[in-house]
């Protein structure tokens, strides 16, 4: 078992009730040793990163007992955790009772992770940045631990503090110590610089309501600087649990980051009504010159999803930025590619060359067969589309009759095989890149070749079997499509039926995709149909060589459809284990089978063929390739069973204006890719889906290597104001001092009450450029808030000499000079105030402050007789007050 998480603080009466969801008469009933358990397990989550997947999942918590009601169930209410909640009552040991539990419950697999710790639990070593010297001996101090089996830890690539087990928990003894857990410090990978040319990343914000997001812009146009890449900070803050209230943005790098950010914070700012009633609905607020930029809104109870699998659209560039992104992606494509070849087809995709290659001399390579090796180069052809054209030649198709064999008059179209198997591959893995997000569909459906993609992503065939489906289907293609035409009619069906009736043994309707139907067949009988459509006043084109569907001759493929029969004739369709709406069978629902239902459950529209069969076999097939696509109503049926999001899986937009076509589909249909913008149309139908209220697992979004910004709580209202003793000084009196709009003023030590109390001393004072130097960067506190264009916060250790030498020549070289430096730091003062002004002695500072505590300490002694040696500088030492303790 691993530890992945931890949050420590000390207990206190405040308390963010709403977060919660108590009123203020029940928060008032819980201690404050409650209220810290039920904190400091959310900020536990955070540090975790799997906050995300917290919500309706199996996952425990145990606290130590602390008096009063089970603030266990209390958690497990306000995260929606349907696992055990139990609170344990051991006197002292409570709170390790109560992880050594947590181990326990780990045993039961359906358990994913466990919350536990209490009051009274202390670390060894401490790494809970509370910069509290010496040994931890509780007292007051609430310590939650996030519990994982380590194979779960390295599945979701989350951070691990620790292995735990029997040598980690110690149980104390009369006299001894209080009850404590050896730690390690986490392993931590390196992330990289941001370069600037990587595809963007994906930054989800989420809150309570809009002020909320607001304030985590601010917070986070700081605090994403102070981070090694733009990525690392994404996957932090990615995975903090989702609140009702969403938004997102994409950024290439941090400093993109932070601008895009700001501009969230205003939009919401300058939109915001100044009031608004707690339960009015929230307008969406849009940005139609920036794609970058989305929500923020209430998520609504999403609807049912659709994975639309289009048969064309295919272009010898997709795959290579999600494939070298996401290796789930790369490691789908392999298995499809396999499954190809192993049927006797040819290797459309390697790593290295993705979908299309040339040769050496720069000519196109043939495509190598199943028994070939990597080495043979595939040339990429021909990916067409029903209702545009292509732009490569190497994927465009020839026009008709234009390439023979032999002079037998038969077309050549060996480039079908290639395309349909290409597509097939892409489609399958771009279905499981999804799954991994966690977007999972309720439903699929497929428009013509790709309506094997979405059999298999239903379980109605395995992935060799629509391997088999696709090459079949293909050849019969090569061998039997002829050098047809086709056009495209605006009208009904009934309209377009009584045009094709006199000429149906040359022209058929291949398609049905709305109020778009699709005819192909002889092309001086498509050109009658055309004029005949236009006597008539119905809108009808004949469709350009290079916009052909496919078949471009369906009657011709009709003839010929029992070969693709008898080729699958040993085909063994499987049992769907999620709905798949057939074009093929004019809106068929083949579904899983129930308890007391037919194990081929199918849902007959109306006008159905008893004859026809139900299962995706042979017969099946064959009406695939040689009848009517009926689009329009598979989607028919699917709106009438709840669908309410359908999202096209295909490398661009092709069916998505059709669906859009239906009112109950048209805010819910959207192209997963675009073909200009591969790696960041994915991202953005990610961050729609996700304002949408949809569960996306971020763990997809990469390893998590930080800690997120520090979790912000309401205060005000809350009921636990705290109370201080007349003439108690929150802030010590600061120096009078001159300060230079035009200088570089430091802060070491972080954002803390010190550093946020001297950081606002000098921005009030008229300082233009203030750099905070922490260890752990933190979220501006509330009151720096407006400042934030001022502020600075840099990642940096003060008590090691290089790392604080390394971040102060950075300030140099950004060409202001260092006019004044202040220490605000808790621990190891003595050091890092030796190596602050030794570092600095050669910078025209005006000044140096250093913040001690009350005197009478041996360490802040030591400080003041170290700044009192300082006799050719101006070092001031300023008393801190830390008042009493809460």
């Amino acid at each position: 078992m691993s530890i992945v998480g931890v949050g420590c603080r000390s207990t206190g009466p405040d308390f963010d009730h709403e977060w919660f969801g108590m009123d203020r008469l029940e928060a008032a009933g819980l201690t404050p040793r409650q209220r810290a358990n039920l904190e400091v397990a959310v900020e536990a989550l955070d540090d975790s990163g799997l906050g995300c997947l917290a919500p309706a999942s199996n996952a425990a918590v145990v606290f130590g007992a602390v008096g009063g009601t089970n603030s266990a169930h209390h958690l497990s209410r306000a995260l929606d955790l349907h696992g055990p909640s139990l609170t344990v009552d051991s006197q002292r040991a409570s709170p390790l009772v109560a992880v050594d539990m947590g181990v326990r419950l780990l045993a039961d697999e359906s358990v994913p992770f466990v919350i536990a710790g209490g009051v009274d639990l202390a670390l060894l070593p401490d790494i809970s940045d509370l910069h509290i010297p010496g040994l931890r001996t509780g007292s007051g101090v609430c310590t939650v631990l996030i519990l994982q089996r380590t194979t779960d830890a390295e599945r979701t690539r989350t951070r691990r503090y620790a292995e735990i087990g029997g040598p980690g928990l110690g149980f104390p003894e009369a006299d001894g110590p209080d009850p404590h857990i050896a730690l390690d410090d986490p392993a931590r990978s390196d992330a990289g610089l941001d370069r600037g040319d990587e595809p963007p990343i994906l930054l989800p914000l989420t809150g309570r309501d809009q002020a909320a997001i607001h304030d985590l812009a601010l917070r986070w146009a700081v605090a994403v600087g102070s981070y090694r890449s733009l990525r690392e900070f994404a996957a932090a803050t990615a995975r903090l649990v989702p609140e009702r209230t969403r938004a997102a943005v994409l950024a290439r790098d941090t400093a993109e980051a932070a601008a895009r950010l700001r501009t969230l914070a205003r939009r919401i700012a300058t939109t915001t009504p100044a009031a608004r009633p707690p339960d009015a609905p929230t307008v969406p607020l849009t940005a139609p010159t920036m794609n970058e930029t989305f929500g923020p809104e209430q998520s609504c109870r999403a609807g049912r999803i659709l994975f639309l699998f289009s048969g064309t659209g295919a272009h010898p560039r997709m795959g290579r930025a999600l494939a070298a992104r996401y290796p789930v992606f790369a490691t789908a494509l392999t298995a499809a590619v396999d499954a190809v070849a192993q049927v006797g087809g040819p290797r459309v995709w390697t790593p290295r060359y993705g979908f299309g290659r040339t040769g050496a001399n720069g000519a196109a390579a043939t495509h190598p067969s199943a028994e070939e090796s990597d080495r043979t180069s595939p040339l990429v052809a021909g990916a067409s589309h029903s209702r545009g054209g292509v732009d490569d030649p190497r994927w465009a198709r020839p026009p008709r009759g234009t390439e023979m064999h032999g002079g037998s008059g038969i077309p050549s179209h060996p480039e079908i095989v290639f395309r349909h198997a290409a597509l097939f591959v892409f489609q399958v893995a771009l279905a499981e890149l999804l799954e991994s997000w966690g977007i999972h569909a309720d439903a699929v459906a497929g428009h013509g070749v790709g309506e094997a993609a979405a059999a298999v992503a239903s379980g109605a065939l395995t992935l060799d079997d629509g391997a088999r489906v696709v090459l079949a289907r293909a050849r019969l293609l090569e061998r039997a499509d002829g050098a047809g035409a086709a056009a495209v009619l605006e009208a009904t069906p009934a309209e377009v039926n009584r045009l094709v009736e006199p000429m149906r043994t040359e022209v058929a309707v291949a398609a049905v995709d709305g109020n778009a139907i699709t005819v192909s067949g002889e092309p001086r009988y498509i050109d009658a149909l055309v004029r005949r459509a236009h006597r008539r006043a119905i809108f009808a084109q004949r469709l350009p060589a290079d916009a052909l569907p496919e078949p471009s001759h369906l009657p011709m493929v009709r003839d010929r459809a029992a070969e693709l029969r008898c080729a699958l004739i040993d085909l063994t369709p499987g049992t769907p284990w999620r709905p798949l709406y057939s074009a093929t069978r004019r809106g068929l629902v083949l579904r899983p089978p129930t308890p007391g239902a037919p194990a081929d459950r199918t849902d007959r529209p109306a006008g159905y063929d008893q004859s026809e069969g139900t299962r995706t076999d042979s017969g099946y097939w064959a009406a695939n390739v040689s009848g009517t696509i009926e689009l329009a109503a598979a989607l028919e049926s699917a709106a009438a069973d709840g669908i309410s999001t359908v999202l096209e899986i295909a490398p661009g937009a092709v069916l998505t204006s059709a669906v859009r076509e239906r009112n109950a589909l048209r805010e819910g249909a959207h192209a997963v890719l675009s073909r200009d913008d591969e790696a960041g149309s994915f991202l953005r139908t990610i961050a729609r889906l996700y304002l949408e209220g949809r569960t996306v697992d971020w763990t997809a979004a990469g390893p998590l290597t930080a800690a997120p910004p520090q979790r912000q709580w309401r205060r005000t209202g809350s009921g636990g104001e705290r109370r201080r003793p007349e003439g108690y000084r929150a802030e010590p009196a600061f120096p009078a001092v001159e300060i230079r709009p035009e200088g570089t003023y430091v802060v070491a030590g972080g954002l803390g009450p010190q550093g946020g109390a001297a950081v606002r001393w000098l921005l009030e004072a008229g300082a233009g450029d203030v750099v905070v130097l922490t260890r752990t960067p933190r979220p501006l506190p509330p009151g720096l808030i407006r400042m934030e264009d001022r502020i600075v916060v840099v990642r940096c250790d003060c008590a090691d000499r290089t790392d604080l030498a390394t971040a102060l020549q950075d300030i140099r070289e950004c060409g202001s000079a260092i006019r004044g430096v202040v220490h605000a730091s808790g621990e190891t003062r003595l050091v890092a105030a030796a190596n602050l002004l030794e570092l600095t002695a050669a910078d025209p500072t005006d000044f140096t402050v250093l913040l001690t505590s009350v005197p009478g300490a041996a360490e802040p002694e030591a400080v003041r007789e170290l700044a009192a040696a300082q006799a050719d500088r101006r070092v001031i030492c300023v008393e801190w007050e830390v008042g009493p303790a809460a």
